[in-house]
């Protein structure tokens, strides 16, 4: 479905929200009314395509892939939390192409029209930077979300109630930072591209100065979010370095107690099995033999016991 919105008088936002590919209806208009050439749009329609910035000289068309999160975040299947969406511009044009779960950056467009100053809003790269603004915030609360989730996992582990599924969330925690890790190490390479773009170093891409500092105010933003996923990243890491550690610990402190149990309780069975032979034995023939066995017996515990906790192992 291909929706018109009119930004201002001059910046239209043409707003392609799929299924979950292109149709070929959508793709044959794209191409014929809106001169969009098949390579844009085989990258803008690629559900695996890695966050990038591309210029085609030819149709003079800006592509950038952007991770964005999955709106539904309760989804199982954490490879599927974070999502590309892809924005094209051309001649005064956003094509913001979207599926269901990443249809939500639309709003964030029209938020920004609503935010802009008039000046600002003839600017057609203030409305993208503005929804990078809005995905980064999208980002620092999902950060902020799992470091709540690992603190609880944490106080739990210190009060010795760890559970089987608490190790599966600690997993989940780690497999979902490592997602967020490297869909915002992507997004700053593309907010990079494009700082180094407009900078004209590489090729021509002409800003204001306020959208030219918009841009650095962007990239900014993206670096203090990366920061803080490596820092969450790390925690979790250790964390589950020390969970590991302590449950070794734990069958370590099991398999000593065992030994000990098992080295001490088959002491009796020794000492019985020589009084149960059938030879002779001192005092073996006398009433309170059994006693002078149970002597033994405790004596030879306590001198193991007392052994054992000369060699530190107790």
């Amino acid at each position: 479905m291909i929706n018109e919105i009119v930004l201002n008088q001059n910046i239209k936002l043409i707003d392609i929200h799929s299924t979950k590919t292109l149709n070929d209806e959508d793709r044959t208009q794209l191409i014929e009314k809106y001169k969009l050439t098949n390579e844009i749009l085989d990258y803008a329609d690629d559900e695996n395509e890695r966050a990038r910035f591309e210029y085609d000289e030819i149709t003079d068309t800006y592509l950038i892939v952007f991770n964005v999160q999955n709106e539904n975040n309760k989804i199982t299947d954490i490879s599927q939390r974070v999502l590309p969406i892809s924005l094209a511009i051309k001649d005064e044009q956003i094509f913001l192409f979207t599926n269901d779960a990443t249809h939500y950056i639309k709003d964030y467009i029209l938020i920004a029209k609503n935010h802009l100053k008039d000046d600002e809003s003839k600017e057609l790269w203030e409305y993208i930077f503005n929804t990078f603004d809005q995905i980064s915030n999208d980002y620092s609360d999902q950060i902020n979300e799992t470091d709540v989730q690992r603190n609880k996992i944490q106080k739990m582990i210190k009060k010795h109630h760890s559970s089987e599924s608490q190790i599966l969330d600690l997993a989940d925690l780690e497999d979902l930072t490592t997602y967020l890790t490297t869909a915002i190490n992507d997004n700053l390479s593309v907010a990079r591209q494009l700082d180094l773009v407009s900078s004209g170093k590489v090729q021509s891409l002409h800003l204001s100065k306020t959208t030219r500092e918009h841009l650095n105010d962007s990239l900014v933003e993206i670096e203090q979010i990366k920061n803080q996923v490596d820092l969450s990243s790390d925690v979790i890491d250790r964390i589950s370095n020390t969970y590991n550690n302590i449950l070794n610990n734990r069958t370590n402190t099991t398999m000593k107690v065992l030994t000990i149990y098992t080295i001490v309780l088959s002491i009796p069975t020794i000492v019985s099995g020589f009084y149960g032979m059938n030879m002779k034995l001192p005092i073996a023939d006398q009433r309170w033999s059994w006693v002078f066995s149970l002597i033994i017996t405790i004596v030879i515990i306590l001198v193991i016991l007392w052994d054992l906790h000369r060699r530190d192992s107790l």
